[in-house]
């Protein structure tokens, strides 16, 4: 049988996977290959890039020391202020 979510998943995470999978295709990687770069397996990167899955900081890093991206451009963060 399968689980069903009790709670929304929230945008951000959404944004969070559609981002990471986007950049994981540019630089030609395998969900394998990215798992390998974070120290995780490929079914946990197919979770973060579907939005069902919402990463720990520790792995936001990694995700951001591997695409070489800062926090904001991975987070697609915009500061509101002028």
């Amino acid at each position: 049988m399968a689980r069903t979510r009790k709670t929304p998943i929230p945008k951000v995470v959404i944004e969070f996977g559609k981002k990471i999978n986007t950049l994981r295709i540019e630089r030609k990687m395998s969900q394998m290959d990215l798992g390998a770069a974070l120290g995780i397996d490929r079914e946990n990167v197919r979770k973060y890039e579907k939005g069902l899955q919402e990463p720990k900081l520790s792995t936001i890093i990694k995700f951001s020391e591997v695409f070489e991206v800062s926090f904001n451009d991975l987070l697609s963060y915009k500061n509101s202020k002028p």
